[in-house]
């Protein structure tokens, strides 16, 4: 590596760019015979834009912004529009032996897509015991929601305090009826 020189990603693999495609698309990348499919017309993945087979206005973006990691996992179709709100560029001074201002380094870092939401889990593994505290097997158990204690709301209780109240007048108002 020369002086200056910056380190270049790897680009992806033809294959690997066109099942991002299809999966981007949302069909099947291989057909039941195990042969690739393809189709003209995808979208991006974080704008769902409509893009096209070889018009230069997508690119096939590393998530994690490392160039060495070129798994199937790692690749994202994005249109350039989005590529570019999360890549952030930023330029570093190279300076000289005397201070002197040599060049400029660019730097690229991710900003980050949006995650999805991770869905909580609605069952789990549970092991199955004999009588002596021996695991037998396993089994897939349903969580279930843990109850919980209903909160009495002031205004019930204000309700039953007005009540309480009307009663103690009414009994108050007939005692006094008898009296007279």
């Amino acid at each position: 590596m020369y002086w200056g020189e910056e380190k270049k990603r790897k680009p992806f693999p033809i294959k690997r760019k066109k099942i991002e495609w299809m999966l981007a698309s949302g069909k099947r990348a291989y057909n039941k015979d195990g042969s690739l499919r393809f189709v003209k017309t995808s979208r991006c993945r974080v704008c769902k834009t409509p893009l096209t087979w070889g018009d230069r206005r997508y690119s096939f973006d590393h998530k994690d912004n490392n160039p060495a990691n070129n798994t199937q996992k790692n690749c994202r179709l994005v249109c350039r529009n989005c590529h570019g709100k999360h890549t952030v560029i930023k330029k570093r001074r190279i300076t000289g032996i005397f201070g002197q201002t040599v060049g400029y380094q660019t730097i690229k870092k991710k900003v980050g897509y949006k995650k999805p939401k991770k869905k909580p889990k609605t069952t789990k593994r549970v092991a199955v015991r004999d009588i002596f505290g021996n695991i037998i097997g396993h089994r897939t158990v349903k969580i279930r929601k843990p109850k919980t204690a209903k909160k009495t709301s002031t205004r019930k209780t204000k309700r039953k305090t007005t009540s309480s109240r009307k009663a103690k007048t009414k009994t108050k108002r007939t005692t006094r009826k008898k009296r007279k």
